[in-house]
């Protein structure tokens, strides 16, 4: 499937399934569906995964911590310490403090003898007043390992949290807001492209 089809039909469907509010209210699940990105079909010398040699695609790189990811046309890389990338959609208001949909990336040593979801836990806990076990968590592929989808998680509106340890390291992967509407289709758009295209590089 050309992947200019994979965003078009998502970011139809997820448009019109979408009530007509503005203002915050209960976010929604991500979709249920997370395929894989095509790479282009174009030949390259290049030692990363395939599903970082998109062309058609924004892509970013992190060589110290071990990872990339594709992320869409429309989204831009904002001025942030090379080590912790924050991706934003465009505006979706026309406030002072505009909202737009983001993802960013952090890393940190995974702590032994504990499993994925207890670390997840003990970050929820410090992250947000509400409890962990309030959440919705999905077991969701992130870069060939097994990762977990938690939310929506309130901390200044609702965050879409992906958790996944690989090689000694734990990633989070926070997706935001999930819980505004105008920004609903970009944040669901962005979840489906970088969790499609994730790969760890060491």
């Amino acid at each position: 499937m050309k992947i200019g089809i994979l965003l078009l039909a998502f970011f139809v469907f997820a448009s019109g399934c979408v009530p007509a509010s503005d203002s915050a209210e209960p976010a929604t699940a991500a979709p249920a569906i997370l395929p894989r990105l095509n790479p282009s079909p174009t030949p390259s010398n290049s030692t990363l995964p395939q599903t970082c040699q998109i062309t058609d695609l924004n892509v970013y790189i992190n060589e110290m911590d071990g990872y990339c990811f594709a992320y869409p046309m429309l989204f831009t890389l904002s001025d942030q310490p090379s080590d912790k990338p924050d991706i934003q959609g465009p505006a979706v208001d026309n406030s002072n403090e505009p909202i737009h949909a983001t993802l960013t990336v952090e890393v940190e040593p995974a702590e032994t003898g504990k499993t994925l979801q207890e670390q997840a836990e003990l970050y929820l806990k410090d992250f947000s007043a509400a409890d962990p076990t309030t959440f919705t968590w999905k077991q969701v592929p992130v870069g060939g390992e097994t990762g977990w989808m938690v939310e929506p998680v309130p901390a200044m509106l609702a965050y879409r949290i992906v958790f996944v340890q690989h090689n000694g390291y734990l990633y989070r992967l926070l997706y935001w807001p999930v819980d505004i509407h105008k920004a609903r289709a970009d944040l669901n758009d962005l979840t489906q492209v970088t969790l499609g295209s994730f790969a760890f590089t060491k």
